[in-house]
């Protein structure tokens, strides 16, 4: 994969604030749709598209790990590609500077991870 198609995945999944949210939930540690939903008070569909259809598949920022029967149904359970820093500061409220800063730290570890030569996960 080219560098150039590498840092248009990462800067497409950054340009949108709730794939912004959704991958600052994920530094902490795994998470689903409707978890992730309902700790954001955002609809289960809109982030479930933006997890599963955006980052999943077409960033390829985030994988599935898991995915759990839950009544009736399955949940999936993704985490971020990648390593990363255990001191990102935690983010700010979305279009703040500090918000700006925090998105440029883990755009630049998810494209460090990307470009590792272990190309993600050990």
């Amino acid at each position: 994969m080219s560098r150039d198609s590498t840092l248009d995945r990462i800067l497409s999944a950054l340009s949108h604030p709730i794939r912004r949210r959704i991958l600052r939930a994920l530094v902490d540690g795994p998470g689903s749709a409707s978890a992730l939903s309902r700790s954001f008070g955002v609809d289960v569909g809109v982030v479930s598209y933006h997890l599963n259809r955006v980052l999943a598949k077409q960033c390829e920022v985030v994988e599935l790990v898991e995915s759990v029967p839950r009544r009736g149904s399955m949940e999936k359970i993704y985490r971020l590609k990648g390593e990363f820093p255990k001191d990102l500061p935690a983010g700010a409220e979305s279009g703040s500077s500090d918000d700006l800063a925090w998105t440029l730290l883990l755009g630049e570890s998810m494209f460090q991870a990307a470009e590792s030569p272990k190309g993600g996960r050990a």
